[in-house]
């Protein structure tokens, strides 16, 4: 390789490198401000909304049977019936992905 392109080259890798990367989406924060007083902060609903069929995010099996799109069709959608909202409009697609991350780190240790 020529020195020139080799001097570019290794120009662009320093400034990819050097560059800040872009902070995503405070999931925990938006969490607790949006899930948590339904759904717990550590993932677990209060006795009061669990007898309402608010969902345990601690509960193993749930966490094993739904899968992250499940998970992401629920906080745009909602459920029908239930007390789960819709929240497409007050998320983008990148916020909901990292709620499902977030809600998986809810789930009971192996």
């Amino acid at each position: 390789m020529p020195r020139r392109r080799r001097v570019l080259v290794a120009s662009a890798v320093v400034a990819m490198v050097a560059a800040p990367v872009a902070a995503g989406p405070d999931a925990k924060a938006i969490y607790a401000k949006s899930c948590a007083p339904c759904h717990g902060k550590d993932g677990a609903p209060s006795a009061v909304f669990a007898k309402q069929g608010v969902r345990s995010f601690k509960d193993a099996a749930w966490q094993k049977s739904v899968t992250d799109a499940q998970l992401e069709s629920s906080i745009l959608e909602g459920k029908k019936g239930t007390m789960m909202a819709s929240f497409k409009d007050a998320f983008s697609a990148e916020e909901i992905k990292a709620l499902v991350e977030y809600v998986r780190t809810l789930a009971p240790e192996k």
